[in-house]
Protein backbone atom coordinates (compact mmCIF):
# COMPACT_ATOMS: atom_id res chain seq x y z
CA UNK A 1 0.00 0.00 0.00
CA UNK A 2 1.38 3.53 -0.88
CA UNK A 3 2.91 5.28 2.43
CA UNK A 4 1.00 8.26 2.39
CA UNK A 5 -2.56 6.96 1.97
CA UNK A 6 -5.29 9.21 4.12
CA UNK A 7 -2.58 11.60 4.96
CA UNK A 8 -3.33 15.24 4.93
CA UNK A 9 0.41 16.73 3.55
CA UNK A 10 1.01 20.37 2.99
CA UNK A 11 4.53 21.32 0.73
CA UNK A 12 5.42 24.73 1.70
CA UNK A 13 7.60 26.33 -0.87
CA UNK A 14 5.78 24.15 -3.39
CA UNK A 15 6.63 26.34 -6.56
CA UNK A 16 9.95 25.59 -6.93
CA UNK A 17 10.87 22.40 -8.59
CA UNK A 18 11.60 20.27 -5.86
CA UNK A 19 8.88 21.47 -3.73
CA UNK A 20 6.87 20.08 -7.26
CA UNK A 21 8.64 16.92 -7.07
CA UNK A 22 7.64 16.30 -3.38
CA UNK A 23 4.04 17.40 -4.53
CA UNK A 24 3.98 14.20 -7.26
CA UNK A 25 5.85 12.13 -4.97
CA UNK A 26 3.13 12.59 -1.83
CA UNK A 27 0.59 12.59 -4.27
CA UNK A 28 1.90 9.34 -5.57
CA UNK A 29 2.26 7.57 -2.46
CA UNK A 30 -1.03 8.36 -1.73
CA UNK A 31 -1.09 11.38 0.00
CA UNK A 32 -3.89 14.21 -0.10
CA UNK A 33 -1.79 17.21 -0.91
CA UNK A 34 -2.17 20.72 -0.23
CA UNK A 35 0.41 23.22 -1.69
CA UNK A 36 1.27 26.76 -0.86
CA UNK A 37 3.59 29.18 -2.14
CA UNK A 38 4.50 33.01 -2.42
CA UNK A 39 4.19 32.55 -6.05
CA UNK A 40 1.18 31.92 -8.03
CA UNK A 41 1.04 28.06 -9.05
CA UNK A 42 -1.11 24.81 -9.68
CA UNK A 43 0.74 22.27 -7.09
CA UNK A 44 -1.73 19.68 -4.97
CA UNK A 45 -4.94 19.15 -5.51
CA UNK A 46 -5.56 22.15 -3.10
CA UNK A 47 -3.65 25.30 -4.10
CA UNK A 48 -2.64 28.16 -2.10
CA UNK A 49 -0.75 31.52 -2.33
CA UNK A 50 0.62 32.92 0.69
CA UNK A 51 3.68 34.77 2.09
CA UNK A 52 4.83 32.43 4.25
CA UNK A 53 7.04 34.98 6.71
CA UNK A 54 3.76 36.45 7.22
CA UNK A 55 2.68 34.87 10.23
CA UNK A 56 -1.34 35.80 9.58
CA UNK A 57 -0.97 34.35 6.33
CA UNK A 58 0.33 31.36 7.67
CA UNK A 59 -2.45 31.09 10.20
CA UNK A 60 -5.17 31.63 7.73
CA UNK A 61 -3.85 28.64 5.67
CA UNK A 62 -3.43 26.22 7.80
CA UNK A 63 -6.96 26.61 8.96
CA UNK A 64 -8.37 26.50 5.60
CA UNK A 65 -6.76 23.04 5.39
CA UNK A 66 -7.93 21.52 8.37
CA UNK A 67 -11.45 23.64 7.70
CA UNK A 68 -11.11 21.42 4.29
CA UNK A 69 -9.66 17.75 5.60
CA UNK A 70 -10.65 17.85 9.05
CA UNK A 71 -6.68 17.16 9.85
CA UNK A 72 -2.94 17.45 9.12
CA UNK A 73 -0.54 14.65 9.12
CA UNK A 74 2.99 15.80 6.86
CA UNK A 75 4.55 19.03 6.68
CA UNK A 76 7.38 19.59 4.07
CA UNK A 77 8.50 23.15 4.47
CA UNK A 78 10.20 23.63 1.03
CA UNK A 79 11.48 27.05 1.63
CA UNK A 80 14.25 29.23 1.23
CA UNK A 81 16.07 32.01 -1.02
CA UNK A 82 19.31 32.16 -2.40
CA UNK A 83 20.22 36.52 -2.42
CA UNK A 84 22.75 37.73 -5.04
CA UNK A 85 23.61 40.23 -2.09
CA UNK A 86 24.68 37.60 0.49
CA UNK A 87 28.23 36.94 1.41
CA UNK A 88 30.63 37.81 3.67
CA UNK A 89 29.20 38.60 7.12
CA UNK A 90 31.72 41.66 7.10
CA UNK A 91 30.01 43.16 3.62
CA UNK A 92 26.50 42.08 3.61
CA UNK A 93 23.61 44.54 3.90
CA UNK A 94 21.60 44.42 7.26
CA UNK A 95 18.57 44.26 4.60
CA UNK A 96 20.03 41.86 3.11
CA UNK A 97 20.17 40.18 6.20
CA UNK A 98 16.72 40.07 7.17
CA UNK A 99 15.42 39.06 3.73
CA UNK A 100 17.13 36.07 3.30
CA UNK A 101 16.76 35.65 7.14
CA UNK A 102 13.07 35.82 6.67
CA UNK A 103 13.27 33.38 3.83
CA UNK A 104 14.88 30.94 5.22
CA UNK A 105 14.07 30.19 9.03
CA UNK A 106 11.45 32.81 9.99
CA UNK A 107 9.45 30.50 7.11
CA UNK A 108 10.31 27.72 8.87
CA UNK A 109 9.81 29.19 12.13
CA UNK A 110 6.20 30.07 11.48
CA UNK A 111 5.29 27.08 9.24
CA UNK A 112 6.01 24.59 12.04
CA UNK A 113 4.66 27.08 14.86
CA UNK A 114 1.11 27.15 13.25
CA UNK A 115 1.10 23.48 11.57
CA UNK A 116 2.27 21.47 14.52
CA UNK A 117 -0.34 21.94 16.93
CA UNK A 118 -2.59 20.85 13.87
CA UNK A 119 -0.96 17.62 13.74
CA UNK A 120 -1.31 17.52 17.49
CA UNK A 121 -5.00 17.68 17.51
CA UNK A 122 -5.55 15.43 14.64
CA UNK A 123 -6.39 12.00 16.10
CA UNK A 124 -4.43 9.70 16.43
CA UNK A 125 -1.74 12.82 17.41
CA UNK A 126 1.21 12.59 15.34
CA UNK A 127 2.82 13.16 12.18
CA UNK A 128 5.85 14.42 10.47
CA UNK A 129 7.83 17.19 9.44
CA UNK A 130 10.16 17.46 7.40
CA UNK A 131 12.17 21.00 6.80
CA UNK A 132 14.84 21.84 3.80
CA UNK A 133 17.90 22.52 5.20
CA UNK A 134 21.34 22.86 3.65
CA UNK A 135 24.61 20.88 3.67
CA UNK A 136 26.19 24.10 4.18
CA UNK A 137 24.92 23.93 7.62
CA UNK A 138 27.24 21.29 8.53
CA UNK A 139 30.66 22.76 7.26
CA UNK A 140 32.80 25.84 7.16
CA UNK A 141 33.24 27.53 3.59
CA UNK A 142 35.42 30.47 3.01
CA UNK A 143 32.53 31.20 -0.14
CA UNK A 144 29.61 30.50 1.48
CA UNK A 145 26.93 33.26 1.62
CA UNK A 146 26.80 33.94 5.39
CA UNK A 147 23.16 34.88 6.06
CA UNK A 148 22.07 31.86 4.28
CA UNK A 149 24.12 29.47 5.80
CA UNK A 150 23.44 31.10 9.02
CA UNK A 151 19.83 30.68 8.55
CA UNK A 152 20.09 26.86 7.44
CA UNK A 153 21.96 26.14 10.45
CA UNK A 154 19.07 28.06 12.44
CA UNK A 155 16.89 25.44 11.09
CA UNK A 156 19.06 22.55 11.87
CA UNK A 157 18.85 23.44 15.32
CA UNK A 158 15.22 24.39 15.05
CA UNK A 159 14.52 21.19 13.94
CA UNK A 160 16.82 19.09 16.87
CA UNK A 161 14.93 21.18 19.13
CA UNK A 162 11.49 20.64 18.24
CA UNK A 163 11.90 17.16 17.45
CA UNK A 164 13.00 16.80 21.31
CA UNK A 165 10.47 18.88 22.80
CA UNK A 166 7.60 16.93 20.43
CA UNK A 167 9.14 13.49 20.78
CA UNK A 168 6.71 11.73 23.01
CA UNK A 169 3.46 13.76 21.23
CA UNK A 170 4.14 11.21 18.05
CA UNK A 171 4.91 14.32 15.88
CA UNK A 172 8.20 14.20 14.30
CA UNK A 173 10.51 16.59 13.03
CA UNK A 174 13.43 16.07 10.91
CA UNK A 175 16.21 18.60 8.60
CA UNK A 176 17.04 17.02 4.87
CA UNK A 177 20.91 18.98 4.13
CA UNK A 178 20.08 19.55 -0.08
CA UNK A 179 23.27 19.46 -1.55
CA UNK A 180 23.15 20.52 -5.30
CA UNK A 181 20.06 18.97 -6.80
CA UNK A 182 19.78 19.09 -10.24
CA UNK A 183 17.51 21.86 -11.37
CA UNK A 184 18.47 24.71 -14.00
CA UNK A 185 18.31 27.56 -11.49
CA UNK A 186 21.16 25.38 -9.22
CA UNK A 187 23.06 24.61 -11.90
CA UNK A 188 22.96 28.76 -13.05
CA UNK A 189 24.59 29.08 -9.87
CA UNK A 190 27.60 26.79 -10.57
CA UNK A 191 27.38 28.13 -14.34
CA UNK A 192 28.28 31.75 -13.86
CA UNK A 193 31.87 31.82 -13.86
CA UNK A 194 32.88 29.54 -16.48
CA UNK A 195 34.65 26.29 -14.93
CA UNK A 196 33.63 26.86 -11.70
CA UNK A 197 31.36 23.95 -11.65
CA UNK A 198 33.71 21.29 -13.45
CA UNK A 199 36.91 22.77 -10.70
CA UNK A 200 33.37 21.66 -7.94
CA UNK A 201 32.19 18.13 -9.02
CA UNK A 202 35.96 16.98 -8.56
CA UNK A 203 36.05 18.00 -5.29
CA UNK A 204 31.88 15.74 -5.26
CA UNK A 205 32.40 12.24 -4.42
CA UNK A 206 29.74 11.13 -6.47
CA UNK A 207 30.97 13.58 -9.05
CA UNK A 208 26.95 14.26 -9.83
CA UNK A 209 24.26 16.26 -9.32
CA UNK A 210 20.87 14.71 -7.07
CA UNK A 211 18.39 13.98 -9.28
CA UNK A 212 14.74 15.49 -8.37
CA UNK A 213 13.45 12.09 -8.37
CA UNK A 214 15.72 11.58 -5.01
CA UNK A 215 15.44 13.99 -3.38
CA UNK A 216 11.36 13.48 -3.11
CA UNK A 217 12.36 10.15 -2.18
CA UNK A 218 14.27 11.15 0.54
CA UNK A 219 11.39 13.32 1.72
CA UNK A 220 8.63 11.04 1.43
CA UNK A 221 10.66 8.16 3.69
CA UNK A 222 10.99 10.86 6.03
CA UNK A 223 7.52 11.63 6.11
CA UNK A 224 5.59 8.10 5.74
CA UNK A 225 5.61 5.23 8.49
CA UNK A 226 8.91 3.86 7.83
CA UNK A 227 10.89 6.46 9.23
CA UNK A 228 8.89 6.05 12.52
CA UNK A 229 11.67 5.86 14.97
CA UNK A 230 13.60 8.92 13.52
CA UNK A 231 13.14 12.57 14.33
CA UNK A 232 15.55 15.25 15.50
CA UNK A 233 17.82 14.07 12.03
CA UNK A 234 19.87 16.43 9.80
CA UNK A 235 20.07 13.50 6.77
CA UNK A 236 22.56 14.73 4.10
CA UNK A 237 21.37 14.90 0.78
CA UNK A 238 24.38 15.71 -0.72
CA UNK A 239 26.34 12.72 -2.37
CA UNK A 240 28.73 12.61 0.21
CA UNK A 241 29.87 16.18 0.20
CA UNK A 242 30.07 16.71 3.79
CA UNK A 243 31.81 13.50 4.46
CA UNK A 244 34.90 13.54 2.15
CA UNK A 245 37.36 15.60 0.46
CA UNK A 246 38.13 14.17 -3.28
CA UNK A 247 41.40 14.77 -4.43
CA UNK A 248 42.06 14.62 -7.91
CA UNK A 249 44.29 12.37 -8.98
Amino acid sequence: MPALVGKVCVVNGAASRIGQAVAERFAKEGGAVVGVDKAGHSVGELSFQADLADESQVQAMYAEVVGRYGRLDVIHNNTGLMDRGDGSALDVSLETWRRVQDANLTSIFLCCKHGIPHLLSTRPAGGSVINAASFLAAVGSATAPMAYTAAKAGVVQLTRDLAVHLARSGVRVNAVLFGPVETPEQRAVFERNPGALEQRMVHWPMGRFGTLEEAAGAIAFLAGDDSGFITGAALPLDGGITEAFTVPE
